[in-house]
């Protein structure tokens, strides 16, 4: 029942995330650094078969394409295959791509992937720990799966200077993204009875991996410097406190 709503959710905001991406792909910085970021947790062997779970509209495997990789992408919400679907055509890759759910992956078949790598959507999982156990299965012996997430809405600080910038973050990002960045009471209340959003995070995250399989977890907190992106820093900074990366291998 959650998966439906989160989709749901998801689909309704399609629109919106469209036009974070197509902001990000307008900045040259901001493309060298997540493909640095990337090829911090792929290596630098090429052709890698690369299971982006949680593609949105499709960033990381425009990415990976252009990097050299073999992407497939999957989403639970049809909204954002939709919008993955167009960009992939617009930029020229041919990318598989399908409405799935990412902790039952029945599609992919064991020890078929290179890496596994999703952006903010750990978070918003109804079970991360059955996604952490199918993401090591869908992975070959070696393989690395790559997280990009951060401790959202878990007791947020409502001081005086973090309303602030929140309320600058949001007039940045309508300026700069033409979007309004807002969550209806309701959807606030869904998002709040997720499983990952009432923990401490990484640490919930690292217990999560090791019960999956994982053994060699590395994490970085605050992986975006304000100085690498100072525009984004001042829309999104307000949630660098909470944001890590994660690399996992599969032994």
């Amino acid at each position: 029942m959650m998966l439906r709503e989160i989709s749901k959710y998801w689909t309704a905001s399609s629109e919106s995330y469209d036009k974070v991406i197509q902001t990000q792909f307008r900045s040259k910085t901001t493309i060298n650094l997540w493909k640095q970021l990337l090829t911090k947790g792929l290596g630098v062997k090429s052709r890698q078969k690369v299971l982006d779970v949680g593609t949105g509209p499709g960033f990381f495997s425009i990415l990976l394409s252009q990097m050299g990789h073999l992407p497939t992408a999957v989403d639970a919400s049809q909204g954002m295959i939709d919008r993955a679907s167009q960009n992939f055509e617009h930029f020229g890759y041919k990318v598989p791509a399908y409405v799935g759910d990412a902790a039952d992956l029945h599609a992919e078949l064991d020890d078929s992937f290179d890496a596994v790598v999703c952006r903010d959507v750990v978070w918003t999982l109804p079970d991360p720990q059955k996604a952490y156990a199918e993401w090591y299965r869908t992975l070959k012996p070696g393989g690395a799966l790559i997280i990009f997430d951060g401790n959202y809405l878990y007791n947020e600080s409502r001081t005086v200077f973090r309303r602030l910038w929140y309320a600058l973050s949001w007039t940045l990002i309508l300026l700069t993204e033409k979007r309004i960045r807002q969550r209806s009471n309701q959807d606030k209340s869904m998002l709040s009875e997720l499983p990952f959003v009432n923990v401490l995070r990484p640490e919930a995250d690292e217990k999560a991996l090791i019960r999956a399989g994982f053994r060699s977890i590395d994490v970085q907190r605050n992986f975006i410097p304000a100085r690498a992106m100072p525009l984004n820093y001042l829309k999104y900074g307000y949630q660098n406190v909470n944001r890590f990366m994660i690399i996992a291998k599969k032994e």
